[in-house]
């Protein structure tokens, strides 16, 4: 075979295992292999041409692996959606509109989904910092801190579709907890507060602070936001005092009990406390809050990491490689192994929701890979997009959804975050990123990364 029908065979091949390793991910190794036997066999296959165009493959060549190395990791022209503006954040999103709130003026907009175009505009007063909750699919709470020169709170609720100011008060010292749809609950360290949603109105108040909400709060981390909760839990001033747990429709009682520690949950209809057997494995015991019998499971535990919390309307003890659900109305227990080998990477995840980060560990225990488990089924779900995943963290969540942020490294050794909206166990939309550092903002089917917003597309 001639020297330049070999050369040119050569540089097709070359050509095909680039091609091959972006497919495939081979690596930066190979890359730089593929475009080096790329140049070297174009230069070959010039060397009996004339001096011009030896020249000219010897130009072709360094501009191939030049481009090779450097153009792969510009980022794109363009950005993806549009851009929200300087100390912008997107805080509420329905199918056709984005709201965002501009922190330095506390300016409230709400804006077309699909190219940001404004449709409302309105301001928020307060002088403190402003916080915000979507509520539903119609509505935003917006709440101001008091500062120095404020002693009360403000809140309000306003309309996504229209902007329209629903109510707009003083709360005192208290802070959004939790809702229900109908009722938002408030609380500071001496009373909790029942405010309807629609008209403001102060539908009950209980002296007290609230500990707990049924929507996957247990009392471990009291006065963090519940998405939605049907009972809360007041806890009494001492470790001894009974817990009180309230209709959050109505404010009404529906039971005072004495709960053995700090390890309970309220799910379904029930207040779940959790304590211990006397042969040292786990007990839970149910108490119905609207009819019905109480009942105790008992289970093991099976490391000394545990999470408790609601998920699918049950109480779920989360350990190391599996997690244990329990039926709010019989005490049922059902235990879901995670897929062999994975365990739940408590350290660097965080954990919460149905959906938690797992991670592969070899002999020597060091990290081989890093996965999303769904804990209702036990198996990992499939995270759409190429890269050789270097990290993952579970960036959001809340009971049933989960925004997973993976970091990759691509063929080429340029790394990226890939941002994932996990929900119905696959994954609903995409986002990447070549800013490892931005940060990025999620409401419904919107993201902000950086000062743009953009809808999550199935890729």
């Amino acid at each position: 075979m001639p020297k330049r029908t070999a050369a040119f065979a050569v540089l097709a091949v070359a050509i095909v295992a680039a091609a091959l390793t972006i497919a495939f991910d081979w690596g930066w190794y190979a890359w730089i292999a593929a475009l080096v036997i790329a140049a070297v066999a174009l230069i070959v296959a010039s060397l009996r041409s004339r001096p011009v165009l030896r020249t000219a493959a010897v130009v072709a060549a360094v501009a191939i692996v030049a481009a090779g190395v450097l153009v792969v990791r510009i980022p794109p022209v363009t950005s993806a959606g549009w851009k929200a503006g300087e100390d912008t954040l997107l805080i509420a999103a329905d199918d056709k509109l984005a709201v965002t709130l501009n922190r330095q003026t506390h300016a409230v907009q709400g804006r077309a989904i699909a190219d940001g175009d404004e449709v409302w505009k309105k301001s928020f007063g307060g002088s403190g910092s402003v916080r915000s909750q979507q509520l539903g699919e119609d509505s935003v709470l917006l709440f101001s801190d008091s500062d120095s020169s404020q002693r009360t709170n403000q809140a309000g609720v306003i309309s996504i579709a229209d902007g329209n100011t629903r109510w707009n008060q003083d709360v005192g010292q208290q802070e959004p907890f939790t809702t229900n749809g109908d009722i938002v609950v408030f609380s500071d360290n001496e009373t909790t507060t029942g405010i309807e949603v629609t008209t403001g109105r102060k539908v009950w108040t209980h002296a007290g602070e609230v500990s707990a909400g049924s929507g996957g709060q247990s009392s471990y981390n009291p006065r963090r936001w519940v998405s939605r909760s049907d009972w809360v839990v007041i806890r009494g001033s001492g470790r001894t005092a009974p817990a009180t747990v309230l209709d959050v429709q109505t404010g009404r009682v529906a039971a005072t009990l004495r709960a053995t520690g700090n390890d309970f949950v309220v799910a379904g209809k029930s207040f779940i406390d959790f304590g211990y057997a006397k042969n040292g494995r786990r007990l839970a015991t149910g108490t119905p809050l609207a009819g019905g019998r109480s009942w105790q499971a008992e289970f093991g535990r099976s490391n000394s990491q545990e999470l408790l919390d609601v998920v699918d309307g049950k109480a779920r003890a989360l350990y190391d490689r599996r997690a244990v659900y329990l039926d709010p109305e019989t005490g049922e227990v059902r235990e879901v192994p995670l897929v062999a080998r994975w365990s739940v990477n408590w350290y660097d995840g965080r954990v919460g929701g149905r959906y938690v980060a797992v991670e592969e560990r070899d002999r020597d225990h060091k990290v081989k890979a890093w996965a999303v488990a769904d804990t209702l089924t036990g198996k990992l779900v499939d995270l759409e997009g190429r890269g050789q995943t270097v990290e993952l963290t579970i960036a959001r969540y809340s009971s049933d959804t989960a925004i997973a942020r993976t970091t990759v490294v691509d063929a080429v050794g340029a790394k990226s975050n890939r941002y994932t909206w996990i929900t119905d166990g696959t994954g609903r939309g995409e986002l990447t990123t070549s800013d490892t550092n931005q940060r990025v903002e999620f409401a419904g089917p919107a993201a902000q990364l950086g000062d743009r917003i953009t809808v999550l597309r199935k890729n």
